[in-house]
């Protein structure tokens, strides 16, 4: 008799075992879930970090060029505009005189 109460003690002693294997199983398994999410969770954040930033540096650049082009156009027009006060009588009169009398 003592050898079946050794075995059923031994058999007891093992479904314990196994059940804590199965909850320490359980756990880990949730932990590791909780850990990817957060590294999810993480890696989402960064990548929104990263992507806004880099519009915000592609956003300066263009409001930079676009002063540069803005400025440029302003020398131009500013150019142009002496040349037409300067020329614009000369200009209506060959054009006058062009219809006028023509060569």
């Amino acid at each position: 008799m003592d050898m079946i109460a050794e075995i059923l003690q031994t058999d007891k002693a093992a479904a314990g075992k196994l059940e804590k294997a199965d909850m320490e199983s359980t756990q880990l398994l949730e932990q590791t879930v909780k850990e990817i999410n957060e590294l999810k969770e993480n890696a989402s954040r960064d990548a929104e970090f990263y992507k806004n930033e880099k519009a915000r540096e592609v956003t300066e650049r263009i409001n930079a060029e676009s002063e540069k082009i803005t400025a440029a156009q302003n020398e131009k027009i500013v150019a142009l505009d002496k040349i037409f006060e300067e020329k614009h009588t000369q200009w209506e009169n060959e054009i006058f005189d062009s219809i006028i009398s023509p060569k």
